[in-house]
């Protein structure tokens, strides 16, 4: 009887009076910090706009929210809280609106917040689905939510949290509550959780985020819309773990979920906007707000990023998708895997991808027409485009036919670019590498070749490769920028092959740190000190930097350069420690991969020395 009477007691309605004798209490009850999950999820949501924020307390979180620029309400039954958030508000210089109300009777209105976040707020059964129902009501379109609160489980552990399981949440109850949205990440997570004196340590929780669909009275969403959702889905479901990627081979792709968790990482600590990868003083999404959406008719567009390719502001193929349209997906992101997996079951879907066995689009067209049943015309081609290093596209090619293999069905068909492509001069790898970009693609120029030679066969409006070529000019004028590479001639250094030789034979002796370097020639940064050494000995660098040494000394004789004068030189000119530079964030998730050992081999492989 004592037990149940304990119970009873516990399971007391959370009125306005028993918040606010806890809020009463010195010091603040969850603490000043904002809460760990909102922190880890900031890239994904709005930088301005009008956030509101659910059952505030005394307002750690909409402090921290409004000290980011954005226009923070803040409710909640206890005046109590509501009076010591806005202490805190003025401590941190900063301004919120508190509004002392029942969520049950507030008026959330239509349309109207950009942002709402509900962290650890509770609400009675009765009362819940309404009250979810009206905060979904209330986003405007693009606006995002953001939950976390205490599953059932949360019971057992005794560190916070409702004492009755009717006002805890599980993954499905809110799955159906916010069925209009577009769900990002809802998962259910063991984590520590120090907040105060009232959230003290492991917890079970359920973490949420959502965004309302842009143009969602069209029906439709457009390629840049898509492309950002996968964005949000990439950043949101990103975690230190590896789910679901058992039985992946490729060493690097079985740690897909650890590999994009330090990649999001580093990209949110270097600054770098989210959408074009680019650092945040160089986003060029502004200029690519409105792009013109290139229509492809019968063909359709899906990319599959690789996780250590991910956030690289070199990479081309964000544009495949954001440009030309659709699925933009990412290797280890649980829902991106199920909608590769639809594709890859999909009877027209093609690899663009050369080698042994690939056809032309001129091959693969007189192929449609010798089949039976022709006289139906050219059936639709999905183009699944791989998008990262040769050996990263391979690795991703062997997963797909493990997947391939395992519904049944033979290894996809390769199409290839016609050998015009020989004549082509890539403008991105020729501001990457000047002068190697003849007869080399990168992914997204690849698709807008292949988009010259469908004009005819798949009815493509001619000029639309055009167009999209176009759609890479920002970002090539950011990474000519960047790099700041050398424009003279090589041509007008004195003695340039013995430069190069004793350039070449001190490179070998050039210390080099663990991790990253970049090379302050020509911008190329590696993860390993093996990759980094053979870049550096390379003909192409010593000749840059044998072309900076003779600009920067106004150079008009002979050159000679020996011994210790060569290495000075090479130091000078050729690398700078990684403290010196901006290194890339797939290149910091490599590093931290290495470092905390999850691509050392399986025991079985090295048993055998495999």
């Amino acid at each position: 009887m004592a037990e149940s009477g304990k119970r009873q007691a516990e399971r007391q309605p959370m009125t306005a009076d028993l918040w606010d004798r806890r809020y009463s209490k010195q010091g603040f009850a969850y603490g000043t910090d904002p809460n760990t999950f909102l922190l880890e999820n900031i890239s994904l949501l709005p930088t301005s706009g009008k956030t509101l924020l659910l059952g505030e307390g005394e307002g750690r979180n909409a402090v921290y929210l409004a000290s980011r620029g954005l226009s923070v309400t803040a409710i909640d039954i206890s005046k109590v809280g509501l009076s010591k958030a806005r202490r805190l508000a003025e401590e941190r210089g900063v301004k919120i609106k508190t509004v002392a109300a029942d969520l049950a009777e507030f008026d959330f209105g239509v349309e109207c917040w950009d942002l709402i976040v509900s962290i650890f707020c509770h609400l009675p059964f009765a009362v819940r689905a309404k009250i979810h129902q009206a905060t979904a009501n209330s986003l405007r379109d693009g606006g995002m939510l953001l939950i976390e609160a205490f599953s059932p489980k949360q019971l057992k552990y005794n560190t916070g949290g409702p004492p009755d399981e009717e006002r805890l949440v599980t993954v499905e109850l809110l799955q159906e509550d916010f069925k209009t949205l577009e769900v990002l990440l809802c998962r259910e997570v063991e984590r520590p959780v120090e907040e105060g004196r009232y959230h003290t340590g492991l917890s079970s929780v359920v973490q949420f985020v959502a965004r309302r669909p842009a143009i969602q009275e069209r029906g439709v969403v457009g390629h840049r819309e898509r492309y950002q959702i996968r964005v949000h889905q990439a950043i949101a479901q990103s975690q230190d773990e590896d789910t679901g990627m058992r039985g992946v081979k490729d060493p690097f792709l079985s740690v897909a979920g650890h590999a994009l968790h330090y990649t999001i990482q580093a990209s949110r600590e270097m600054g770098q906007c989210p959408y074009c990868w680019l650092p945040q003083e160089d986003c060029v999404c502004m200029e690519t707000a409105h792009p013109k959406e290139l229509t492809c008719g019968k063909l359709h567009w899906a990319l599959l990023c690789h996780p250590l390719e991910f956030m690289r502001s070199s990479s081309s193929g964000k544009l495949v998708a954001s440009l030309l349209g659709g699925e933009f997906l990412v290797f280890g992101v649980r829902s991106h895997q199920e909608v590769l997996d639809t594709i890859l079951a999909d009877s027209s879907t093609q690899l663009l991808l050369p080698g042994d066995g690939s056809r032309t689009l001129k091959e693969w067209l007189a192929e449609q027409v010798e089949m039976p049943f022709s006289g139906r015309g050219i059936p639709d081609l999905t183009l699944l485009v791989l998008d990262g290093s040769w050996d990263q596209v391979h690795a991703l090619r062997a997963e797909i036919e493990v997947r391939r293999h395992a519904m049944g069905r033979p290894p996809l068909s390769c199409i290839r670019l016609d050998d015009s492509v020989q004549h082509f001069r890539s403008p991105l790898i020729d501001a990457l590498k000047p002068g190697a970009g003849q007869g080399r693609v990168s992914t997204f120029e690849a698709c807008a070749l292949f988009l010259r030679e469908a004009e005819d066969g798949l009815a493509i409006p001619p000029g639309t490769w055009k167009e999209a070529m176009r759609g890479l000019e920002p970002m090539l004028r950011v990474l000519q920028r960047c790099f700041a590479l050398p424009t003279e001639s090589q041509e007008r250094v004195p003695d340039l092959e013995l430069l190069i030789a004793c350039l070449q034979a001190v490179a070998c002796d050039a210390p080099l740190q663990d991790g990253l370097r970049r090379c302050s020639i020509c911008g190329a940064a590696f993860a390993t000190p093996l990759r980094m050494r053979d870049h550096l000995r390379g003909r192409r660098h010593c000749a840059a930097v044998a072309v900076r040494f003779a600009r920067d000394r106004g150079l008009a004789g002979p050159v000679v350069c020996a011994g210790s004068e060569a290495a000075q030189i090479f130091q000078a000119y050729s690398t700078v420690p990684l403290s010196q530079c901006r290194p890339e964030p797939p290149d910091v998730a490599l590093v931290q991969l290495k470092n905390h050992g999850f691509l050392r081999k399986p025991r079985e492989l090295r048993k055998n020395n495999l």
